[in-house]
């Protein structure tokens, strides 16, 4: 199957999932970088044809990081979309507690070795570059659907 995903002339869309992963006392959260991003963002990907938004977060969980034992529930929509980047994307997110001890706060990806995981006290994001940046309310419970247009 493929990714829901599609570019017409300059225009991407693509359709995601995002794990919202807290630790066992859900005082941290686990985002993620590349080594050409300036940014973090929720773990996830894109959601492939004729595959659920359960089961895309679940897969891509296991992917990336190798967990196996997280329970996702629904948490909300993100809508994202740059102007400058002709980028639209909407993300469903799900959330999810890892019930392990941390044994590495910054670790690499077991997908892709351009993949760096950093666990971050939820106290600190609103210090943090996070793309979608109101995705950190979505975080902190405090919303269930975010819509953020960059005019760039």
């Amino acid at each position: 199957m493929e990714d829901i995903k599609y570019s017409k002339e300059n225009i991407k869309f693509a359709l995601r999932v995002g794990a919202i992963i807290y630790d066992k006392n859900k005082e941290k959260v686990l985002l993620f970088r590349g080594n050409d991003m300036n940014f973090y963002m929720l773990p996830g990907g894109k959601i492939k044809e004729f595959e659920t938004s359960e089961e895309a977060v679940i897969r891509e969980v296991k992917e990336e990081l190798g967990y196996t034992d997280i329970k996702f529930d629904y948490t909300g929509v993100s809508e994202d979309i740059v102007d400058k980047l002709k980028v639209h994307q909407v993300t469903i997110n799900y959330k999810g507690i890892f019930e392990k001890e941390i044994l590495d706060n910054e670790f690499t990806s077991i997908e892709s070795d351009w993949i760096r995981f950093k666990w971050f006290n939820i106290d600190e994001l609103d210090n943090i570059e996070i793309h979608p940046k109101n995705i950190v309310n979505m975080i902190k419970n405090e919303t269930n659907h975010i819509i953020e247009k960059i005019d760039m």
